[in-house]
């Protein structure tokens, strides 16, 4: 009589192992999933929480602009384009750098620009500068509120170009790109700072503006180390300017569709790229 044998045939043990490794692959791909979607996550909330103190230190300065018909408005026109990453500047309710000596007044020149400066530290990031001013008539050195015809880029020229300002600040390190455009009081979108259906050719204290509109893209952290400042300043040159012809939503639609279709830098950085847009509302005097 044969004895009875409790042991595994080699079919059993190989199907067996088959299994445990369908399920340890099944495993390792819900792990890769699951750390893949948290590392996006973690890209985007990077995003974002620089996004809201700068959306937030642009509304105060936006609702504190001083809007006179005496007094200049660097912004972009019919005469000033701006192609690329835009600048703007204005004289502003809020406290600045102000000078060591003089009597200091209430009024500062605020100013947001993406440093453009290839060798700067902070080439590729936005800035904004808050130059505090002393009283008309208190010093000889330091430069009060002036009025028209004197211009913001003739008396503080750091306020317009791409020169270096002790008073300049970096407030989005990981923002590159820098767009805006004008909601009239009519109800369009555009890119002069008056209402040319009614006859208007000048900023006026911006009379004809209901708000103006940014758009920004940023990038996070981990992601900006992957791309060189010569393939960021590349790709800032992809992201399209406002036109007239756009509707609402439509900037950030051409911004998506850009880096949609490109294929010559790293996915995982290009992928992680954000874009936002935020109105301020201009309160009335």
């Amino acid at each position: 009589m044969g004895r009875l044998s409790n042991g595994f045939t080699v079919v059993e043990i190989l199907v067996s192992v088959a299994v445990l490794v369908v399920l340890v692959l099944f495993l390792s791909r819900l792990f890769s999933s699951a750390a893949a979607v948290t590392a996006a996550g973690n890209k985007r909330m990077d995003s974002d929480a620089q996004i809201r103190p700068l959306f937030d230190r642009m509304a105060v300065d936006f609702s504190q602009m001083v809007k006179r018909s005496d007094v200049d408005y660097y912004l972009k026109s019919s005469t000033n384009p701006q192609p690329g990453n835009d600048q703007i500047a204005f004289y502003c309710a809020v406290s600045g750098y102000y000078p060591s000596n003089g009597s200091q007044s209430s009024i500062s020149v605020v100013s947001y620009r993406i440093n453009s400066s290839s060798g700067n530290t902070r080439f590729n990031k936005l800035e904004r500068m808050a130059k505090g001013l002393v009283w008309n008539g208190v010093s000889t050195t330091d430069t009060p509120v002036v009025f028209l015809p004197l211009t913001i880029s003739s008396t503080w020229p750091a306020a317009t170009n791409g020169n270096s300002d002790s008073d300049y600040e970096l407030i989005g390190p990981y923002v590159f790109r820098f767009e805006y455009y004008f909601l009239l009081k009519n109800g369009d979108l555009s890119d002069t700072p008056w209402d040319t259906s009614v006859g208007h050719s000048s900023v006026a204290g911006m009379k004809d503006v209901a708000a103006i509109s940014f758009c920004i893209a940023t990038i996070d952290p981990k992601s900006r180390v992957l791309l060189s400042d010569s393939e960021l300043t590349t790709l800032t040159g992809r992201l399209p300017d406002f036109s007239t012809s756009m509707t609402a939503g439509g900037l950030l639609g051409q911004w998506q569709a850009a880096l949609d279709g490109t294929t010559d830098m790293p996915r995982p950085a290009v992928s992680a790229i954000r874009f936002h847009e935020r109105y301020f509302y201009l309160l009335p005097r």
